[in-house]
């Protein structure tokens, strides 16, 4: 069998939803998916023979404000240093865009703080950011959306 390879590049609407059910992620239709795909900055996906194993986003303006998005391994290659190759590809491009006094944020789930923290991530709060927030009426909302799939 074939060495994955990384690829810049959008996955297919159908594979990046495909991906997210994979990882147990709130369900999006295609729309969704197709807006979402078509707004990143940067994507690189992790591919084996065709098949796509992985991916990483950056969303943001492209100068100043970056946001790494979706740094997703199927879950029977995780340990394998995949994540490692799709977060070189993430930081090799924020190198070539950020300007100087750029944001570059990531809000990992629960659990997965130390992975970002080897490429330098800091947990908030620290000397200049506050603690992480979200819109729990929109991530419920979404979760409920998944359990309505019409797939």
């Amino acid at each position: 069998m074939a060495n994955p390879v990384l690829l810049e590049g959008v996955p297919s609407v159908v594979e990046f939803i495909e991906l997210r059910r994979i990882m147990g992620s709130p369900y999006v239709d295609q729309e969704a998916a197709r807006k979402t795909l078509s707004g990143a900055l940067f994507t690189v996906c992790l591919r084996r023979e065709g098949r796509l194993l992985g991916l990483a986003r950056v969303v943001g303006d492209g100068a100043l404000y970056f946001y790494v998005s979706d740094v997703i391994v199927r879950p029977e290659l995780r340990g394998g240093g995949y994540g490692v190759l799709l977060m070189e590809a993430v930081l090799g491009y924020l190198r070539r865009s950020a300007h100087p006094g750029a944001m570059i944020v990531v809000v990992p789930l629960k659990g997965r703080e130390t992975f970002y923290e080897r490429f330098g991530f800091k947990r908030c709060p620290d000397r200049r950011f506050g603690v992480g927030m979200y819109l729990p009426e929109q991530i419920e909302a979404g979760e409920r959306a998944g359990n309505t799939s019409d797939s």
